[in-house]
């Protein structure tokens, strides 16, 4: 009984903070040999970025997709261009970036 509240109470958890947050798409591009996301920040308004999500796909084998989270805590003015940096490397495939913000 116990674990099961304590399972509803995490859900519950992670669910409010995505609430909190809206999604930017970012264009995906290799850095170095690493996945990269730019975005250039059009919405008229500061983002207030917490983290960012790279949607990547193995080439081989069962469960392909993963997805890989970069924790950045900055600020995108309007009009300007950032870009994140993932750990993930050329043996994985990017088809989609997104930055997290604050609303």
């Amino acid at each position: 009984m116990k674990s099961l509240l304590t399972v509803a109470l995490l859900v519950a958890s992670a669910n409010s903070f995505a609430w909190g947050l809206e999604s930017h798409y970012g264009k995906t591009s290799m850095v170095n040999g690493r996945h990269a996301c730019t975005l250039t920040n059009k919405t008229g308004k500061d983002l207030d970025i917490k983290r960012v999500e790279f949607v990547l796909d193995r080439r081989t084998g069962e469960n392909t997709e993963v997805i890989v989270t970069k924790t950045v805590n900055e600020v995108i003015f309007a009009g300007e261009t950032m870009t994140v940096v993932s750990d993930a490397g050329h043996e994985l495939s990017a088809y989609v970036c997104k930055f997290l913000a604050r609303r």
